[in-house]
């Protein structure tokens, strides 16, 4: 029977998960990277200077993790010769570099070597990747929203501002540093083409998902930008004062740098043939393109157009597939993986469940609850608390990037339609409970909106009067106006996943407030970026024409993987309407905060 595998290769483990043609799982294995500590000399799987804010990681520390993974799948007697395909993912945005030796150093691997590391030393002219962690690349950040006419510009044409983890900004980094590690610097990828490089024996471009995450990737012109790639090898006209000419030769030399075009999803390429002499892959094995970690979740469930994955951790993450491509400031756009015409957006906040549970503990505090930890009387309060007032609260105990302001804990309320900003100590605790939840799924609810592609479905072709009574014809969103139709749309189905997604009550008061279209589904999601990477090597191999999203709906046992919540048809608009006054307030609260 035929096998696939999908890697996920993260900031602290490896893992590989080994999949049949139906979905159905196989086996996993993983190796963590505390087993490098003293040889590559990292905690945690990186090397952090607090000074300067770089984190990095040893390059060949990647390698040996895959080596030795597969040495301990052989030794358990692991069936290679069965594996039709791989794919997966990587942390997204570390970059590697290359010299002029790559190539030929990757094509001749000795199979029988036990340290391919030693053996591709001299392939990389850095012996570091740089992390998602980093924070060193102020300046740079500053460069590039600069060169474009500033961070909204840039956001409209990449899908994201400037972001000092982004990859075009630690290749400029390292080229201004011009250093002899720069000069003896050939070719750019990241660490997932690294991973591709390693699978097929051949220096492999970067992934259009992954493109999207360096600040260089044209997303509407489906290209890389050649005023943005000039930036990496110090030729920009506008930053680094050359011509215009020069500008054009560096963006050329850059895109040759990054082994040109970016890879296409339908890119597949064979297995390197040391693999196959080495673990008995069959010579026909594919790898198909390797992507981010992010965009690999997206593909290990079931989700369709306007469909959000909202991941309720420590923070807060919404992943939404999109036709839309509306780029802000806020939040993140990338190309899909490999549905050509959708987007994923997504959206990162500071505050989630560390917010809550501030609440639940001084709520345990108050009734004197034996266990500080339990949600038994949050969730108490929470079921009998309803929409019945017009207060909202913002609930920041760290500093919030959507929308982008300091620390805070305030609350407001609408008098005679207008604003009025409450004092604490009129707040008792049985608000907060109700507000901070009402608070994070509306801020998703007024974000994801004007994102969806679905048409204005407001039950009755009715007019939403009492939003339209709160902020008129516009509403304001990141500093940017949309039409008060955009806010009638819902999500269509909705999927909940990470710890807080344990708390029924919790996600059943998200849900109603998100008003899905469809279904909402509660969601125990191991090792998704690994079965997103091998349900896409499935699909890749067997999909035979269908697209990726109808293909994953027909295979994917809806039964055995997902917890649907219950609610009754009738009362979900009904539900969702009731929030609309909040929706408005919440909008002009945050207008508020900003200006500040």
């Amino acid at each position: 029977m035929s096998l696939y595998l999908g890697f996920d290769l993260s900031t602290q483990q490896l893992k590989i998960v080994s999949c049949h043609e139906d979905l159905s799982f196989h086996s996993k294995f993983s190796i963590n990277f505390d087993e490098f500590n003293e040889k590559y000399d990292i905690n945690k799987g990186v090397k952090s200077n607090n000074k300067t804010g770089e984190v990095i990681t040893p390059v060949l520390l990647f390698i040996d993790a895959i080596q030795i993974l597969f040495d301990r799948m052989k030794d358990e007697n692991f069936p290679f010769d069965r594996v039709k395909s791989i794919s997966g993912s990587c942390q997204q945005h570390g970059t590697v570099y290359y010299t002029s030796k790559a190539e030929e150093l990757f094509s001749n691997i000795d199979s029988n070597s036990n340290q391919w590391s030693d053996s591709l030393k001299n392939a990389f002219s850095f012996n570091y990747a740089s992390n998602w962690q980093d924070r060193s690349t102020i300046e740079e950040a500053k460069d590039f929203e600069n060169s474009v006419g500033g961070a909204k510009q840039l956001a409209f044409i990449t899908g994201s501002k400037a972001h000092y983890r982004f990859s075009g900004l630690q290749f400029r980094k390292r080229a201004k540093e011009n250093s002899s590690n720069w000069n003896n610097t050939k070719y750019l990828g990241l660490i997932s083409s690294l991973l591709d490089t390693f699978l097929t024996g051949k220096l492999r471009g970067i992934e259009i998902g992954e493109a999207c995450g360096t600040n260089l990737f044209d997303i509407k012109k489906n290209d890389w930008n050649d005023e943005l790639l000039s930036l990496i090898v110090m030729k920009n006209s506008k930053i680094d004062g050359v011509t215009k000419e020069e500008e054009l030769k560096g963006a050329k030399m850059a895109r040759d740098m990054l082994c040109g075009s970016v890879v296409r999803p339908d890119e597949k390429a064979n297995i390197a043939s040391y693999l196959v002499n080495r673990y008995k892959f069959n010579k026909n094995c594919i790898i198909w393109p390797i992507t981010g970690d992010n965009l690999a979740t997206i593909m290990s469930l079931p989700l369709q157009r306007d469909d959000l994955l909202i991941s309720m951790g420590t923070s807060t993450t919404v992943l939404l597939l999109t036709e839309k491509y509306l780029p802000s400031v806020n939040y993140h756009l990338f190309k899909h993986p490999v549905c050509t015409k959708l987007f994923m957006g997504m959206l990162c906040y500071c505050n989630g469940a560390l917010a809550r549970e501030k609440i639940r503990n001084e709520v345990n505090e108050k009734y004197n609850c034996d266990d500080i930890k339990s949600w038994d009387k949050f969730n108490s309060i929470l079921d009998s608390n309803n929409v019945g007032n017009n207060k909202i609260g913002i609930y920041f105990p760290l500093g919030e990037i959507i929308p982008n302001v300091k620390p805070c804990t305030r609350n407001f309320e609408l008098i005679d339609n207008k604003v009025i900003e409450l004092q604490r100590k009129d707040i008792s605790i049985e608000d907060d409970v109700s507000m901070i939840i009402e608070s994070q799924a509306l801020s998703c609810r007024l974000r994801v909106c004007p994102m969806l592609s679905n048409d204005f479905n407001i039950k009755n072709n009715t007019k939403n009067t009492k939003l339209q009574d709160v902020v008129g014809d516009l509403i304001n969103v990141d500093c940017v106006p949309y039409k008060i139709e955009e806010f009638n749309k819902r999500p269509n189905n909705v999927y909940y996943v990470g710890g807080s997604s344990k708390n029924e009550t919790i996600v059943k008061k998200f849900n109603d407030i998100l008003g899905c279209e469809g279904e909402g589904y509660r969601v125990e999601i191991g090792d998704a970026c690994a079965l997103g990477g091998c349900f896409r090597a499935i699909w890749g191999n067997t999909g035979e024409g269908i697209m990726f999203e109808e293909w994953i709906q027909s295979k994917f046992d809806f039964k055995k993987n997902v917890e649907k919540i219950i609610r009754k048809e009738e009362e979900v608009f009904d539900k969702w309407n009731q929030y609309n006054v909040k929706l408005g307030l919440l909008s002009l609260c945050e207008e508020k905060l900003v200006r500040e």
